[in-house]
């Protein structure tokens, strides 16, 4: 029933069933997981984070919710703790293109340019085309730019506007997320 609610985007419905499943069988895999993303789809960060955090406790191997929990740290502003979650997915199930730009993301975040790089660039090698290529154009761009690589700057800016009028984006300039 939550799943058909959540379909129609009919969150707090959505929301109540999942809790009443939990209270009937709080031990279910992917509940929380469930959970989380309706939480996730409101913007309710530490709510979703929660949930994807018992998750990650009721499956340790399960990378989208190592992914998810790292995702929602990430939108906390938690760039340290996101970034453990992210590696263990990552090692979980590697080359995800979701993964790896969040991980370059949190890594960029606590200062680690080298393995922010290092993470894009994996990204790039298995997605060269759509809007997360695009978007990891743009964070390689400020990154580079950071560090005084005006013309790697300058290459990455070029490729992100090319997805972005190849994605049918008419405003370039406009910063992914």
């Amino acid at each position: 029933m939550a799943e058909n609610l959540l379909v129609l985007r009919r969150t707090d419905e959505a929301q109540k069933e999942y809790e009443q499943a939990l209270k009937l069988r709080p031990d279910t895999p992917h509940l929380h997981l469930e959970l989380g993303e309706v939480f996730a789809l409101a913007s309710r960060w530490p709510e979703a984070e929660e949930q994807f955090r018992a998750e990650t406790k009721l499956q340790p191997g399960n990378a989208e919710a190592a992914y998810r929990l790292g995702d929602a740290l990430l939108r906390q502003g938690k760039a340290h703790e996101a970034q453990a979650s992210l590696e263990h997915s990552n090692k979980l199930q590697p080359q995800m293109p979701e993964t790896l730009y969040a991980l370059g993301k949190a890594q960029a975040l606590d200062g680690d340019a080298t393995t922010a790089e290092k993470s894009w660039l994996e990204l790039l090698s298995i997605e060269k085309e759509g809007e997360l290529a695009a978007q990891t154009h743009f964070a390689l761009a400020g990154l580079y730019r950071k560090q005084g690589k005006t013309v790697d700057a300058d290459r990455e800016m070029k490729d992100f506007q090319r997805l972005r009028t190849a994605n049918g984006q008419s405003s370039p300039a406009t910063p992914p997320q």
